[in-house]
């Protein structure tokens, strides 16, 4: 008999884990602040919050003795009509998640083998790294040039080294820098046969017009990745789905998990779509919030944001004013949450994501209080 704990895989103990972000209410308290004074920008979410239309529907939900006693439809049936209304395509091409990152992981799985590749152009999503990490995959990275935009002729000479045991993972707009995929490169790399698994998480903030579905059915090697996590506001809900070939979403929902998504999302996500008309204000008033902090940044000296097709911003910082760390802990300080990095691509920079309208003179103010 031993004394000793089970150990886990070699190749899992060794990984550093993903950083998430930390709950407000525990950095509200080390900076010795009240929450409801703090803001929360470091995660991307909706500032608006659940659209009122889906608490409603999901307090009539809560009201059935019934709701969430049995479990949910694992085929998915509802939720993947709707998704078929919002997105225009078959319910064939459609799978959901309990958030885009589990079908991120399930993709990889059921596509690449220990010791495959992905190919990823930091910096970009933590979670790519992290899932490569926990599957045991090459990851093979092209870094972005110096205003972290995509390097075409290297990211082309990875995918034709790599060959087909390889899949290019790009996020569209990209978390962190905010700029979309060149629809001409990402066509060039599927037309060469890559399969290319395309994070669309924020696309509704770029247009939806910007996205690359109308490609899946020229391009069968081409999976989208989408959320509800940002646009619909109910990122705690953990709701994503995948667009893909229909072949490849029948193996996906014969392997995930039977019953992935909860009733409370499979509801919250419906009652989106069904006010998807009336959400689509609210982007449109954060894309305008967007503009204006974008170019209130560009007049404080320092402060080198990049142009966003997203909800955030990605802000250069002058080393001369402080390393992004520096800066970070100053916000924080003054009740101001932003996003640092660890990556040293990243060292000099922040992560702001767009508030509410009528906290932006606020934030501004407290940006200009310590700088």
């Amino acid at each position: 008999m031993t004394s000793e704990p089970p150990r886990v895989r070699s190749h899992l103990a060794r990984l550093p884990g993903y950083a998430p972000v930390v709950p407000l209410a525990e950095r509200a308290a080390r900076a010795g602040l009240d929450p409801e004074d703090c803001l929360k920008l470091d995660a991307n979410e909706n500032p608006y919050g659940m659209h009122p239309k889906v608490r409603e529907m999901l307090s009539e939900a809560l009201a059935d003795p019934h709701f969430g006693s049995i479990y949910p439809d694992p085929n998915q049936t509802d939720l993947r009509a709707a998704l078929s209304r919002y997105t225009g395509l078959d319910p064939s091409m459609i799978v959901a998640g309990a958030g885009a990152d589990e079908l991120l992981d399930l993709t990889l799985r059921a596509l690449l083998q220990p010791g495959d590749s992905i190919i990823t152009c930091p910096p970009s999503f933590g979670m790519y790294p992290f899932l490569a990490d926990v599957n045991e995959l090459q990851l093979i990275e092209v870094p972005r040039d110096d205003r972290f935009a995509l390097n075409g002729d290297p990211l082309m000479t990875a995918v034709e080294e790599s060959g087909p045991a390889a899949i290019v993972v790009l996020t569209s707009p990209n978390n962190p820098s905010g700029d979309l995929v060149p629809r001409e490169l990402l066509c060039e790399m599927l037309g060469r046969g890559a399969t290319v698994m395309l994070d669309e998480a924020y696309i509704e903030f770029a247009g939806r017009e910007a996205s690359a579905q109308d490609l899946l059915r020229e391009f069968p090697r081409l999976v989208i990745m989408r959320t509800f996590s940002k646009w619909a506001g109910i990122a705690g809900l953990r709701l994503g789905y995948a667009l893909a070939h229909p072949d490849l979403v029948a193996s996906l929902i014969k392997i995930k998990q039977p019953y992935n998504v909860n009733q409370a999302a499979e509801v919250a996500g419906i009652a989106a779509i069904e006010c998807a008309d009336e959400i689509s204000e609210q982007i449109e008033t954060i894309r305008s919030t967007r503009d204006k902090l974008y170019d209130a940044l560009l007049d404080i000296k320092g402060l080198s944001p990049l142009p966003s097709h997203s909800n955030y911003i990605l802000v250069g910082v002058d080393p001369r004013i402080g390393a992004g760390l520096q800066v970070h802990d100053r916000l924080a300080a003054v009740g101001v949450f932003a996003r640092t990095y660890s990556d040293p691509l990243l060292t000099n920079h922040l992560r702001i994501s767009v508030p509410r309208d009528d906290q932006l003179d606020t934030l501004l103010e407290r940006i200009g209080s310590v700088l």
